[in-house]
Parts: structure tokens; C-alpha cells; sequence
């Protein structure tokens, strides 16, 4: 078959872009694990259009498609196993577009990560995801792997960085989700591909969020004389309320690998040293340098190490990034056993681990991400020794259940792959390994993209027995397990009483709206039971020294600030009615204040969600762990679902240290063109406010200023110095662009950020338009909208490319005129909810008939309601 596919492609692909030559093919058969395939063919296209043919060819002929980046893939990802045709992106390498305007850039998959880097550096600019491997892996790998790297502990993994993609179906459609703008109508299909490893399809662009340079960057090193002592340094650091760039930690023996490779000045007889970096501006790093000394003191450090100028940053950096082919020191070949732990269990895990190498007889080094608990124990052999190997592998395999019994995951950042696939039930339920098939066969109904990846074969998942439900109709069991408010209306007391519900409805053909504490939604439909959750409204857990919370979907925000504020903690989601909305209700609309400039949205807060399927089974994904990378993230389609896949039980959040200061600056503007300059300014500046709004006369008074004037209001959060510093300089801005001087409210602050948020119209019946659109347009778009009916409250974030608008009257009809002004700025537009009847907005072509395919993967029979 090779062959004839290879004729037939060379008819339509340049002709040096198919191979077929035995010893070609035999170059793209491996990674950087000992797994090996044998490719029929190799694609070496150059653009999307060459991708989709060449998908097309394949499909029709039933032959597998494994796409492949560099190559440096830990778990097996771009083997060819079933043989196939490797589609490699090593030409696919332009940087497309460079926007700094907008803060994105778009690329091509074959772009390698530090390439990218070094391009945007020359304009004072980075991508946030570094990988250790980011000399030569691609930003494709990246998003296929979802990796993180050193700096994903400040700034988050590549998920948090990604902004749209272009894909090819196995079929050869192409499908695009996201963009240059926030928030596209639709299930978050962006977040869902990002970490499915290429089974989902072939990724053939990528629009990438890129940040300017912090002004300034120190980098430390501790040593210490025990790994307990420097972990708990770690902890300590975090309960100061730093959450510094980086905390990266290598054991005795990577450190004994690493001088005598590298020679980067680590002493040979630590037991431990901690690589520290910070980054923001001047003003406050010098107090968090003696918060940080001063915490390693008190966990006996041995010496305390900052780097002087940028050689000696780059010395102390040079072991780390080189830590993994340092080993070859030690032993020709290693198994990189990738797993994520709660970061209090990194003691504990780490001594385990160690026992481990000495039941297997074999040697094990360990350097790992510590301020996130992602541990890379590097278990070290001979690949020429059969038994070393089998040893390797056995060790290999016990770390893995380890991480999984300590409350981790099966991988922080390396993914799947195959290597992992057989231990995936150690982590998922059945039901949970059936649902991301389900959700696969969304993508690819014929199984085709890089099979024997990620997921155990669907003959080797459990059955399961059927769920035993109450006797009865729907009608008879609810009032029994769920009293009822009104007639159409049940409160389930907990969380079994909801998932018989569900199942009952499903067996019976109901259909139900689920609703939390109805903040978000309007009246259901007739025929339609509206089912309560707002009685679940417990919380579950809070783990202040690992920064998470888990709470039953029915909880509020006050509830949740009340049992961390204790701690020095913050959940910093204020979405619109915050005071009374339940978590459950913010999640499933994905609502987001204005600080989500600073702290980002749900999307990148939720870590781990726990749901009840129509049919009444219970699924978990994602985990307390800040990076898992472990299956597929089927928590991103649930932000924004608007309660149509499945009914929320339980959501895990990452909290924050609450910051030193909070304050609130306003200015008055004539116009929104005035402050254009200003914000272009501020947002390629090393400043980082936590909120940015403009908000047209109507929604001015909520602040108290004139109805005739425009209101710039921005949310300073974070340390004191920083505070004073970004204020002053505010000041000098809008002196260079002639706005006036600012005034610091004296109001109380989440009362004012709440009411900015609400639009002041909490008690009235107002839908909220939002529209999304590129950075650069937000206030030009937000002038011309406020133009179309100035009683409208609107209020814009710039930095975000979000503006709110709460109509009262006439939905319909300000719908129509905001989408024609919003196709003109590059945007689009959605209702955040309640949305008003008739008036949903759909996503277009492919990227609809995918949702529709999700939206069935869920809820097969149609129990929820339809969102599409």
C-alpha cells in the first residue's frame, strides 16, 4: 500500500515531500524512549492545504496518521506503532505572524520553542513555556504534549498560552477554534486538543499568547545538605506569599552527573540544591529576595547564592537544563518516569523513590519542578542488558502507581504516550476511560490519528454493572429524594439524589435544566425540570500548603473567601454576582471579572471537576494537582458549557496568596480615543495590573462620575512597593498623553469591583453581551457600541479584548447591530448569560459539527439542553 499512497500523494505534493525509501523511513520511527515503529511512509508537508491532502488520501484508504514535531517526545508519542504515514512538521517552521499589538504570535508547528523565544526577545518580548528540551522541541510537540517547563509555576503550561489553533481532521477538514480573540462561542475545543498528543487531529497552526519581558530577573541558588530541608524550604517560600518564577531542585547524584558534564558550580557533596528565580519589577524583588533567604535559613541552608549578572544566571541555569543529558555520565540510557504529586508529599515521594532503585537494583537520579510538585526520577541502565532493562522498566512502573497512591497523577508534563497507556486505569474509572473514547471518536470516528496512544484499547476497559436506580418514574422518585420548591422545580440533597435523578431522566426521555442559585439563567422551558444544585454546598477540602480547594458545585465565593482568607489565601475568580453565584454556575458559563487581566479565567483556575453524566455515571478529571497532563483535559469543555454536558458536583481550584495591598485608581476621559495611546503604552509595558476597564458614561456612575464623561478604572493588587511604583508611573503616562492626574477611591474595594463587574444591575433584568475582539480594537469598538444606544451600561477591558454590555430591552436587535460593528473590528459576539430566547450564537462549519459530536459523546439522549 506504501507505494501506491506514495505515487498518489507525489501527483498532488511536491515530489521530495513523501518519502518512501527504507532507510528514510527508518529516521522517523523513534523518540527520545526505546519504543520503535516502522512508518510506511513519511509526509513532509509544507503547508495546511498539503496537510489535508495528504490526511485525505490516508483516510480514504484507511491508513493511520502519527504526527511528529522534533521528535524529543518522552512517552512514545510520535512512534508509528500500526506502521502509517508520519506526518512531520520539520518544514511547517515560519514564524507566521509577530503581533505585539495584540500580544499574540502565530506559528507554524515545526517552529522549535527557543527560536521563538529568541525572535520576540529582540522586541522585549517571551513566551511564558520553556520547556528543558526548548532548544530543539516545537511548539507543536508543545501543544501535543501540553508541556510546561521551569517557568509554568508562575505563569501556567502551554494550555494557559494558547489562544486559537488551525487543525486538520483525520479527514482532511480543517477545523480552527479560538483566534485572536477571547472566549469564541462553543465548547472550549482550544483546550480540550491542547495535551490530546495528536490523537485528535494534525495541528497545523498555532496563535500563541507572548507577554513583554519582565523589567527586571534575579536568579538564586540554595544548597542544602537534605532533600527534606529543601523542600521545605519550598513550602515555606509559598507561605511567605511569593510565588516566585521558578523553584527547581536536583538530588546528589544529578548533581554529581551534572558538574562532571557541565561544570556549573554546583558543590559535589550537597544533598540538595534549589535553583530560585524571580521576575517582575525592581521595586519589591529586593524584600522577596530577604522573605526567601530568610526561609532557607530556616530550613539550614548551607549557602545562599545570587547570580551577579547574567553569566552567572546562565551557569546556574546550564545544569539544570542540561540535567538530563548529563546522566549519560552515569548510564547510557534512562527512563524519564514523569509524575506529578501534591508538593507536601515531595518528601515523602522522594525517599520512596529511592527505596525503589534499591529493591530494582538499579541507580536513580531525580531533578523535578518543585514548586509544583512535578518530580522527573530519571531511572538510569544499559540497554544492552536485558535484565538492567527489565529492572528499568519494573522501577519505572512502581514510581508511576506511587505518584498515582500519594494523591499525583501518571504525568505532570510529559504526557501518555504509549508508554503510559497500560497504567491509565490505575487513574481513571471506566466509565472515565469510556467517556474519552466517546470524546476521541468526536475528532476522529475512525480511529486513525496516531493510534495506540493515550488510551487503553476499548476492549480492555471493565464493564461495569448497570446503575441500580430507585423503583419508580421520574415523577414518583423525585419528591422522594428531591423535595420540590415549586412543581417543576427539585433540590437534590446530595450529590446521589442528583445522579438518580439524571438517570432517571435519561431512561425516561426527560428533559431538565440544571441551575445553581439562578443568577445566570431565565425560566425553562415548558416541559423542562429545572433541577436545583445549590443544596450541595459543601466544602469538600482546603489544602492551604498545596494552594488548592475543592468545593461541591452549590458553594458561593463568599463561603470559599471566608475559609481561605484564614490562611492568607484568595480564589481571585469575581465573576458578575459574586456575592450569591455559585461556583458550579460560574464555571458552567465561564464568567470572569475584570482581574482576570491579572489572574486569568476559569480556565486557567480549575484544575480538577467532578460530574455526573446524563446517564447517571460519576467521572472525575483533572486532579488537585496544578499540572497533569494525565489523559485528556475533559474539564475545559464543561467552562461554558452552560450546563449541557453533564451535571457538576465537585470543582478543585488553584487559590493565590492574597496579595499586600489592593487599590483603585480613576481617571475621566472626554473619549475613548483619547486613551488609545495610554493603553497601547501601559500594555507593553512591564506593568501588570490586576484590572483595566473603561466604562461609557451610563456605567460611570457606578463610580461616581459625571454621566457625560468616559471612566478609566484600574485595580492595582500585589505587594505594596509594587503597588506605589506602577501607580507612579501610571501617572507619568497619563501625563505623556495629556488624560488628567488619577484619584485613588476611597471605596471599598470588592464592593466597587463587584458593582463594576455587575454593571450596577444586579435587581434588574438585564442580558449580558459580551464581545470579544483583538486587544487593539477594544476601544474603538467599545466607542462605536456605546453609540448605538448610550443608555446601555457597557464597560471594556482593553487588555483583554472584552466588553460587557447589559441590554434591558430589545435583545434581538442590539444583537444584530453589535455583530456587524464587531465583524468590522475582527471580533465576534455571545451571550454571557442569562442568554435571551432564541438568541444563542453557534460556532461555524467544522468547529460546530465537532461540538455537536461532543455535545452527543456526553449526553447521548438529549437530557440537557441543547447550547449549539
Amino acid at each position: 500500500m506504501g507505494s501506491v499512497l506514495a505515487d498518489q500523494l507525489r501527483r498532488t505534493l511536491p515530489a521530495d515531500a513523501v518519502l518512501d525509501d527504507p532507510l528514510q523511513l527508518s529516521l522517523y520511527g523513534y523518540d527520545g524512549t526505546l519504543y520503535e515503529g516502522n512508518p510506511q511512509l513519511v509526509i513532509l508537508p509544507e503547508t495546511a492545504r498539503q496537510v489535508a491532502t495528504a490526511a485525505k488520501v490516508c483516510y480514504d484508504a484507511g491508513l493511520p496518521l502519527v504526527p511528529r514535531g522534533a521528535a524529543t517526545s518522552l512517552s512514545g508519542g510520535p512512534v508509528p506503532l500500526r506502521g502509517g504515514a508520519v506526518v512531520a512538521f520539520t518544514r511547517m517552521d515560519r514564524v507566521i505572524e509577530l503581533d505585539y499589538a495584540n500580544r499574540r504570535a502565530v506559528v507554524q508547528p515545526g517552529v522549535v520553542n527557543l527560536d521563538l523565544q529568541n525572535v520576540l526577545a529582540t522586541n522585549g518580548y517571551f513566551y511564558a513555556p520553556d520547556p528543558a528540551s526548548q532548544c530543539v522541541c516545537t511548539i507543536g510537540g508543545n501543544v501535543g504534549e501540553n508541556s510546561g517547563g521551569p517557568h509554568c509555576l508562575k505563569y501556567g503550561v502551554t494550555a494557559n498560552h494558547v489562544l486559537g489553533l488551525e487543525m486538520v481532521l483525520p479527514d482532511g477538514r480543517l477545523l480552527r477554534t479560538g483566534g485572536e480573540s477571547l472566549d469564541s462561542p462553543g465548547y472550549d475545543l482550544t483546550g480540550i486538543i491542547v495535551g490530546s498528543e495528536g490523537t485528535f487531529g494534525l495541528v497545523t497552526e498555532i496563535t500563541c499568547r507572548i507577554m513583554p519581558m519582565p523589567e527586571d530577573v534575579v536568579t538564586m541558588l540554595a544548597v542544602f545538605d537534605s532533600l527534606d530541608a529543601a523542600s521545605q524550604a519550598v513550602s515555606d517560600i509559598i507561605a511567605e506569599g511569593i510565588i516566585p518564577a521558578t523553584l527547581e531542585m536536583m538530588d546528589n547524584a544529578m548533581i554529581q552527573a551534572v558538574e562532571k558534564h557541565l561544570h556549573a558550580g554546583y558543590p559535589l557533596d550537597a544533598e540538595a540544591v534549589l535553583i530560585i528565580e524571580l521576575d517582575g519589577l525592581k521595586s519589591s524583588l529586593e524584600k522577596q529576595i530577604k522573605q526567601i533567604e530568610l526561609a532557607c535559613q530556616r530550613n539550614g541552608v548551607r549557602s545562599f547564592q545570587i547570580a551577579q549578572d547574567e553569566e552567572e544566571r546562565a551557569l546556574l541555569w546550564k545544569g539544570r537544563k542540561g540535567a538530563f543529558g548529563a546522566v549519560v555520565n552515569i548510564a547510557p540510557s534512562k527512563i524519564c518516569t514523569d509524575i506529578s504529586v501534591p508538593r507536601s508529599e515531595l518528601p515523602k515521594v522522594l525517599a520512596e523513590v529511592m527505596a525503589i532503585g534499591r529493591k530494582w537494583d538499579i541507580p536513580i537520579t531525580n531533578v523535578f519542578h518543585a514548586g509544583d510538585g512535578n518530580l522527573h526520577p530519571l531511572v538510569l541502565f544499559d540497554p544492552r542488558d536485558e535484565e538492567q532493562v527489565r529492572r528499568a522498566k519494573a522501577a519505572d512502573q512502581e514510581i508511576t502507581k506511587l505518584g498515582v497512591r500519594q494523591g499525583g497523577v501518571l504525568t505532570g508534563e510529559h504526557g501518555i504516550g504509549c508508554g503510559k497507556r497500560e497504567y491509565m486505569a490505575y487513574m481513571f474509572a471506566p466509565a472515565e476511560l469510556r467517556l474519552m473514547w466517546r470524546i476521541k471518536e468526536a475528532f476522529d470516528p475512525k480511529g486513525l490519528c496516531n493510534p495506540d496512544k493515550v488510551l487503553p484499547e476499548k476492549e480492555e476497559i471493565p464493564k461495569e454493572q448497570p446503575q441500580a436506580l430507585p423503583q419508580g418514574t421520574f415523577d414518583e422518585v423525585c419528591p422522594q429524594i428531591a423535595p420540590r420548591s415549586e412543581e417543576s422545580r427539585v433540590q437534590p440533597a446530595d450529590q446521589d439524589a442528583l445522579r438518580n435523578i439524571l438517570a432517571l431522566a435519561d431512561r425516561e426521555g426527560r428533559r431538565l435544566l440544571l441551575r445553581g442559585a439562578g443568577t445566570k439563567s431565565r425560566p425553562a422551558p415548558q416541559g423542562v425540570a429545572v433541577v436545583e444544585t445549590r443544596r450541595l454546598n459543601r466544602v469538600i477540602s482546603h489544602d492551604p500548603e498545596n494552594l488548592t480547594i475543592t468545593v461541591e458545585c452549590g458553594v458561593a465565593l463568599p463561603e470559599v473567601d471566608e475559609v481561605v482568607a484564614s490562611h492568607g489565601q484568595m480564589l481571585p475568580c469575581r465573576p458578575r454576582a459574586a456575592g450569591r453565584a455559585t461556583l458550579g454556575g460560574i464555571i458552567a458559563t465561564n464568567d470572569s471579572g475584570p482581574h482576570r487581566l491579572l489572574y486569568g479565567g476559569p480556565r486557567d483556575l480549575l484544575t480538577g471537576i467532578k460530574t455526573a453524566l446524563p446517564n447517571g455515571e460519576i467521572v472525575r478529571f483533572g486532579s488537585s494537582c496544578v499540572k497533569n497532563v494525565a489523559g485528556y483535559a475533559v474539564e475545559k469543555p464543561f467552562i461554558g458549557s452552560h450546563g449541557s454536558l453533564g451535571a457538576i458536583l465537585e470543582l478543585t481550584f488553584r487559590t493565590l496568596p492574597r496579595p499586600e495591598t489592593f487599590c483603585t485608581l480613576a481617571l475621566s476621559v472626554d473619549s475613548p480615543s483619547s486613551a488609545i495611546p495610554f493603553f497601547a503604552e501601559l500594555f507593553q509595558s512591564a506593568l501588570r495590573p490586576a484590572a483595566v476597564e473603561l466604562l461609557n458614561p451610563s456605567a460611570a456612575r457606578i463610580v461616581g462620575q459625571a454621566s457625560s464623561q468616559w471612566c478609566l478604572l484600574v485595580a492595582l493588587e500585589g505587594f505594596a512597593a509594587d503597588a506605589d511604583e506602577t501607580a507612579r508611573r501610571l501617572a507619568s503616562m497619563a501625563d505623556r498623553h495629556n488624560l488628567g492626574r488619577w484619584t485613588e477611591l476611597d471605596s471599598d474595594y470588592f464592593d466597587l469591583w463587584s458593582r463594576v463587574t455587575d454593571l450596577d444591575l444586579t435587581d434588574v433584568d438585564a442580558s449580558i453581551l459580551r464581545v470579544s475582539c483583538p486587544l487593539s480594537a477594544a476601544t474603538k469598538l467599545a466607542a462605536d457600541l456605546s453609540a448605538l444606544d448610550g443608555d446601555v451600561p457597557l464597560r471594556a477591558a482593553p487588555g483583554l479584548g472584552l466588553i460587557f454590555c447589559a441590554v434591558t430591552s430589545d435583545p434581538a436587535d442590539y444583537q444584530s447591530r453589535a455583530h456587524s460593528l464587531a465583524e468590522k473590528h475582527d471580533g465576534f459576539i455571545s451571550w454571557l448569560a442569562p442568554v435571551p430566547a432564541g438568541l444563542r450564537i453557534s460556532p461555524q462549519g467544522t468547529a460546530l459539527d465537532v461540538c455537536r459530536r461532543l455535545k452527543e459523546a456526553f449526553d447521548a439522549n438529549g437530557v440537557l439542553p441543547d447550547v449549539l
